[in-house]
């Protein structure tokens, strides 16, 4: 019997209160007193739905069974579910087994799932536990309550503070065949993460209660707001805070994984706490302490894989359209690009190469001659990435792929054994199963085949591998008109298609489909069955409805082995759809976007949330998908995309062209410049690649990574580092001329001019004339920077410099890694280069250590030059092999420089400043000898580069210091 509630008054209603009808916002929900009651939830009739009128009886939830029983490096706990309280959903799971392992010393594990019953648990292998926790940093405890039917509770403390980072106390634990919840609260509302998602700020709003969908789905990044995308990342992270502070962040931080792959949603309640939800599989909870924001992603990685090393050509500039149209168009934008000295590495080939949208063709009539150009292209160093859908046409005649397929038995089927068959861009489709090994030898010897003798490409985008398809339970796909056909694919009415709960990620979509959303619309069928025969039962191992979301990563892996084996090189894969872990094989793009001006900023976001995803090398369509680009925020998109990892122009088609070739002279010089400027700084990018390779830490991070306790940087997200030491902060409005920045605590200089910035802690404007982005560099860093080419075959043949960017106390230091760029196991056969260089004012010093130099063409290489931001004064001359080589200023700015010096990339060397007057001689080796402590270690797999203290700027009295340079070679 439900009892009505007291009456409350609608301000403090709501809070710790779980929703029972999360779906009411939804225009098909039904939603009444009358339904919620039916629920066997509570009503309150003073609260409209922007509080929780129908929410859970407080005592629903579980209560331990017997006492914890020990596991190996952990405990179990029985539970059973309080059967005074009826379910909500169906099939209620009555007796639940909580498993609670120690997974490392950082990172905690719990598992909720049916004692009596196996589940659907993901098949995404990790990393094993060590086994080992003779140091674990948490603690997990558990309570009963007595005052509430001794429902039980759990939470996860900091064992150093008994900071809480997951505690259950709230209530509303439920867990039924297709509803699975849990609630906790949150230590701080200073909340990030979970995708994919086109949430509009980096951190989320704690406050608003808003439900956010998770679930792999073909929608476009502009079709709706509050909407889910491509992938599937229902990871967290919180900036934990001080108590009884103002929420001011303590500088430590926790990250939180539920691997689940079945659709599910999230939402935010302002106690603070959050509520997860997903219709199957079990719960499953990865726990990780960092305790600072880097090391919190470097856990993650750990466990998930750790980033793919990406071609060094892959970090080039990538030109991209769909509806080149035919060969020729293609041909003169490449070349226009090229004559207007636009740097282009990579060159795409998009779906109208095909013929008739069919993936293995070619377009005999407007892309006839396909082949040659690509090999044409390959001898002047630009490599070639084409596209592929998953699906086959349904042609059984001349279609080899689909003939094969069957042949093969390849393809998603219905329950009772026949094949399901979609609407894609070709038109009626099948869908390959990549759960199955025969589809891995299929996909296989169907992309050896139309390499070998179509197309030659260096790399593959694996686009629709939601999976897409048009139409599906509607009347006519949307491409009818031009297939000619109006099939759909149709899904009947199951527990399947149909849960209890359909999850944010259909019913956001009531009002637009103007009907009861489903969750296969635009999808297969939940009920299709999929992978190998399981020996036990008979039967497909898997069914659409638990692995929908992982259909990309399924089969990203395979394409990547196909492509290594076939090229002998890493090569690059940019699938549409991600899911945990796909990092470890590829790179992303940020799906459909817009030619809008807040698409630019939800950019940012995105490159953000997929470094902490485990997927740095990510980038967004620069200057929009769909729709036309003014010049002014072409140009504007080009200065922040050419910071991207992934820096690809690319546009739809019926459009106009926005290639940086496509438009006035002075727009297209002005991208160029913003390019060259990225091709400069490749050997420091590729070297941020190796540690998130290595070690899994972030290439692009916001700002609250350096500086964890300033509260201001939390919010920001409009400005983003490169590394530690780079800042963009990015013109994202039109006709804007001049950007409020945002300066921590640290030393900056204007990349610029070298000029420092005066403030520390506190907002500045900077210019921002449309000629230029602004960029600030951190002092303490040593750049390694290579000069700019047409594209990377060529810049990696040029001269090096260092840029060296001193902190308060004159020192800097940083590192290079560099290789052949392509070759897949460098780091495993120890052939590559390693250096860090370290510059001590107190030691008068900048020392280059070779650590590893295994990459024969980096003797071939010089240093030829170096770039001061900070260094106070000018000498006359420097002295290396005894040749003066004067040091100069660079015109009109604070910037100090060092040209020509012709030293080998390859040796040891100590470059020594000598105070004015002095004299050098032999013997000064010695008597300037210095205790090295570099923050770099000569293990370039586990290099960590410290955060820097405050610092000011280095000066010598009121007069200018002048120094003397001397090089010597430091035999080996």
């Amino acid at each position: 019997m439900i009892i009505p509630v007291t009456r409350q008054s609608s301000s403090v209603a709501g809070l710790g209160r779980i929703d029972c009808y999360p779906e009411a916002e939804a225009k098909y929900s039904n939603f009444s007193k009358e339904a919620c009651l039916a629920r066997h939830c509570l009503f309150d009739d003073t609260v409209n739905l922007s509080g929780i009128p129908c929410y859970f009886q407080p005592n629903y939830g579980y209560l331990l069974q017997g006492n914890e029983e020990q596991i190996e490096n952990g405990k179990r706990l029985r539970l059973k579910r309080n059967e005074a309280v009826t379910s909500p959903f169906p099939e209620p799971i009555e007796n639940i087994i909580l498993d609670v392992q120690y997974y490392t010393d950082d990172i905690i594990r719990f598992k909720l799932y049916d004692a009596d019953h196996q589940r659907y648990e993901v098949p995404v292998p990790l990393k094993a536990s060590t086994g080992q926790t003779t140091s674990a940093q948490y603690e997990f405890i558990y309570s009963s309550n007595s005052s509430n039917d001794n429902i039980l509770s759990f939470a996860i403390k900091r064992r150093v503070n008994q900071t809480t980072l997951f505690d259950t106390s709230i209530g509303g634990l439920v867990l039924n065949n297709q509803f699975l919840q849990i609630v906790s609260r949150l230590q701080s509302p200073h909340v990030y993460g979970f995708g994919e998602n086109n949430h509009l700020t980096l951190k989320h709003n704690v406050s608003t209660r808003q439900i956010w969908g998770i679930f792999g789905r073909d929608q476009a990044t502009t079709w709706n707001t509050n909407a889910n995308h491509y992938g599937t990342h229902p990871f967290y992270l919180v900036m934990e805070q001080i108590p009884n502070s103002n929420e001011t962040p303590s500088g430590q931080m926790h990250g939180v994984l539920l691997l689940n792959s079945n659709a599910m949603d999230y939402s935010f309640g302002p106690d603070p706490s959050v509520t997860i939800r997903t219709i199957g599989g079990i719960l499953d909870f990865f726990v990780f302490l960092g305790p600072a924001p880097e090391q919190v992603i470097q856990q993650y990685t750990w466990l998930i894989g750790r980033p793919v090393m990406p071609p060094y050509w892959s970090l080039g500039f990538h030109l991209c359209r769909w509806g080149y149209g035919n060969l020729t168009h293609m041909q003169t934008v490449n070349q226009r690009n090229r004559d207007a000295g636009v740097p282009i590495d990579v060159q795409y080939a998009d779906i109208d190469y095909m013929d008739a949208n069919k993936i293995f063709t070619i377009d005999p009539i407007n892309y006839r001659g396909l082949r040659e150009y690509f090999l044409q292209l390959n001898t002047n160093g630009i490599r070639i990435i084409i596209m592929l859908d998953p699906f086959t046409i349904d042609d059984q005649k001349y279609y080899t792929p689909a003939i094969e397929g069957i042949k093969q038995d390849v393809f998603i089927k219905w329950e009772n054994g026949s094949l399901m068959k979609g609407a894609c861009w070709p038109g009626e489709v099948f869908s390959p199963d990549f759960f199955t090994n025969r589809t891995h030898i299929w996909w296989a010897q169907m992309i050896t085949d139309f390499r070998r003798v179509n197309l030659t490409f260096d790399g593959v985008w694996l686009d629709m591998n939601e999976p897409a398809m048009f139409g599906t339970n509607e009347d006519a796909p949307w491409n009818w008109n031009i297939t000619r056909s109006n099939y759909t694919l149709k899904c009947p009415r199951s527990t399947w298609d149909d849960p209890p709960y359909r999850t944010k990620a259909a019913f956001r979509y009531d009002e637009s489909v103007n009907r009861t959303s489903r969750l296969s619309d635009r999808t297969l069928c939940m009920s299709a069955i999929q992978g190998e025969i399981d020996s036990k039962t008979g039967k497909a191992m898997y069914r659409h409805y638990d692995v929908h979301s992982l259909y990309g990563w399924s089969q990203t892996k395979p394409t990547l082995d196909i492509i290594r084996s076939l090229t002998g090189q890493r090569s690059l894969l940019l699938p549409r759809s991600t899911f945990v872990g796909s990092g470890q094989w590829s790179a992303h793009w940020l799906g459909d976007n817009a030619a809008l001006w807040s698409e630019m900023k939800l950019s940012l976001i995105g490159l953000v949330e997929f470094n902490w995803f485990g997927i740095p090398m990510v980038g967004a369509d620069i200057c929009g998908f769909d729709q036309i680009p003014t010049q002014e925020m072409c140009i504007r998109w080009q200065q922040v995309g050419a910071f991207y990892p992934l820096a690809r122009n690319h546009n739809i088609w019926k459009l106009p062209d926005q290639d940086p070739g496509a438009w006035e002279p002075s727009a297209t010089a002005i991208m160029v410049s913003a390019l060259r400027i990225r091709y400069t700084l490749l050997p420091h990018y590729y070297t941020l690649f190796h540690k998130a390779h290595t070690q899994g830490s972030t290439v692009i991070r916001p700002l609250f990574h350096e500086y964890p306790t300033d509260k201001i940087t939390l919010d920001i997200y409009l400005q983003f580092l490169v590394g530690s030491h780079i800042m963009i902060a990015p013109v994202t409005d039109d006709g804007v001329r001049e950007v409020q920045v945002y300066i921590p605590a640290s030393k900056w200089y204007n990349y610029y001019t070298g000029v420092p910035v005066t403030v520390q802690a506190q907002y500045t404007i900077l210019q921002a004339p449309l000629t230029t982005i602004p960029i600030l560099l951190r002092g303490g860093i040593i750049i390694p920077t290579q000069l700019y080419a047409n594209n990377t075959k060529y810049s990696r043949m040029n001269p090096f410099n260092l840029i060296i960017v001193l902190d308060s106390n004159g020192n800097a230091e940083g590192d290079l890694f560099y290789d052949d760029g392509e070759t897949i196991d460098t780091i495993e056969t120890n052939a590559y280069f390693y250096a860090i260089y370290k510059w001590s004012s107190q030691c008068r010093q900048l020392k280059i250590e070779i650590i590893k130099n295994n990459y024969a063409p980096m003797s071939n290489l010089i240093l030829n030059s170096l770039t001061f931001y900070g260094l106070s004064g000018v000498s006359s001359n420097i002295i290396v092999n005894s040749k003066q080589i004067p040091v100069i200023q660079k015109s009109q700015t604070q910037i100090m420089e060092v040209i020509g010096l012709g030293l080998s990339m390859s040796k040891n060397y100590t470059l020594m400043w000598l105070q004015k007057n002095e004299t050098w001689s032999s013997n000064d080796q010695n008597n300037a000898a210095c205790n090295w402590k570099s923050t770099y270690t000569t293990n370039p797999t586990s290099i960590s580069l410290r955060s820097e203290s405050p610092y000011t700027i280095y000066s010598k009295n009121t007069f200018f210091c002048f120094f003397i340079l001397f090089f010597y070679n430091l035999l080996h």
